[in-house]
């Protein structure tokens, strides 16, 4: 805040998403009602003891690129004569070189095509085509384009100004009211309270904009990254911004990336130190990118 200037903050919009057992998404506003979001998206859903195997036969093709529009990638794929009504579609990031370990599950459909929010612009993914036996019928990798930086008439991602800070919760508390600020993340504090199920570790992350004209509406995406570059997307959802009388409009989550930590755990076995990224797109288009430390 800049010194001799005094800012009416209003419609605080605060969010908590979790994919840990008994823990709920909380809101609150201060100075109006503010803009209530939709319900998050689902985490996708491991498979490591479900891989799909090698068919018989395939039949079902997938195509040669797959779109990203305001936030969600399209698969799509072409069937010739698999014989399959309904189909499964399996995802991995590609890090370096190689799709991680972890299988994740990304829904059925008996259409020909899927739509997801697991996606980021500029990251690569491989893609399993699979029937409801999980057969494989086509496997393919794609690489995203890089997103555009974000810009919405005046509004644009250096009108934006993101700030982090560590926090931890115990399991089942309320994130309004419960969240206790850290001076830094420890990665064996992390791991200790992920396995005794005794505390989550995250950042309060906010998002301070200036007064808006009118209301706007983005699709807001959260995602968080290991250094070793494990991804994982925490939010994806739609958030309206209300105008405001003066001042700024500051939105911020008690607590997240508790989902990121929980998952990469339980994925990897471990919580590596080092610098961490957390990434922020509106509507597709870049908005910022972040760093933390992990001690």
């Amino acid at each position: 805040m800049k010194k001799g200037c005094f800012f009416l903050l209003t419609a605080i919009l605060a969010l908590s998403l979790f994919a840990v057992p008994a823990l709920a998404a909380t809101t609150t506003s201060a100075g109006g009602s503010g803009a209530q979001p939709a319900a998050a998206t689902a985490a996708p859903t491991a498979v490591p003891t479900a891989e799909p195997t090698a068919a018989p036969a395939a039949g079902a093709t997938l195509k040669d690129s797959v779109s990203y529009d305001t936030g969600v990638t399209t698969i799509s794929w072409d069937d010739a004569g698999s014989g399959t009504s309904s189909y499964r579609v399996y995802l991995k990031v590609i890090n370096n070189g190689s799709a991680e370990n972890t299988q994740w599950f990304i829904g059925d459909t008996t259409d020909h095509f899927l739509k997801t929010t697991e996606c980021l612009p500029g990251k690569s993914y491989s893609v399993v085509l699979a029937d409801q036996d999980r057969y494989i019928l086509d496997s393919r990798e794609y690489t995203l384009p890089e997103a555009p930086s974000f810009q919405d008439g005046k509004l644009t991602n250096a009108s934006v100004k993101i700030s982090l800070e560590p926090r931890k919760m115990a399991m089942g508390g309320s994130p309004s009211k419960d969240t206790k600020k850290l001076n830094s993340l420890k990665a064996s504090e992390i791991k200790s309270g992920l396995d005794g199920q005794t505390t989550i570790h995250g950042l309060k992350y906010t998002m301070k904009m200036p007064q808006l004209a009118k209301p706007r509406s983005f699709f807001v995406t959260l995602a968080f990254e290991s250094p070793d570059g494990y991804l994982y997307v925490e939010d994806a959802e739609d958030i309206t911004f209300d105008r405001v009388a003066n001042g700024y409009q500051t939105i911020w989550w008690y607590i997240t990336g508790t989902g990121f930590f929980h998952n990469l755990n339980e994925a990897t076995g471990d919580i590596p130190a080092g610098t961490y990224t957390v990434y922020l797109y509106w509507d597709g288009m870049w908005v910022n990118t972040s760093t933390f430390k992990v001690q």
